[in-house]
């Protein structure tokens, strides 16, 4: 599978209530934020990926959520993307809305899938590092 190199322009995080007038569904009830990134490849392109999840008061999100597996599989997502990016290696400490910025002008990888493009998000758990 190639991949290729896109460079994030924007990260940011947002309450689901005002990306969407009414959640999306599927989304669970203890999933109220959004993580928002878009990336510009080389070429001009630009690919971006979403991340749902619970912000705590404290800043954090906690990877291990209770709820449906596909809330837990969109969280361990988001910290597998951190993760894998170099962002932390202690997820449950890092304070999500106030550091995010720092993936502004970072490379990421992009990979095609299904006929699109898509920031590659590899299946990274705390137990593979």
């Amino acid at each position: 599978m190639q991949k290729f190199k896109a460079v994030v322009e924007e990260a940011e995080v947002h309450k689901i209530s005002d990306l969407f007038n009414r959640k999306p569904p599927g989304l669970g009830f203890n999933e109220t934020d959004a993580l928002v990134i878009k990336a510009r490849m080389q070429d001009g392109r630009q690919v971006s990926a979403t991340f749902y999840f619970a912000l705590k008061p404290d800043g954090t999100f906690e990877e291990e959520a209770l709820g449906r597996d596909a809330v837990k599989a969109r969280r361990h997502r988001l910290a597998s993307f951190l993760r894998y990016y170099g962002l932390t290696d202690d997820v449950d400490k890092y304070k999500l809305k106030e550091r995010i910025k720092e993936l502004n002008g970072r490379m990421v990888e992009v990979i095609p899938t299904d006929g699109l493009l898509s920031i590659h998000i590899p299946q990274v758990t705390s137990h593979d590092r």
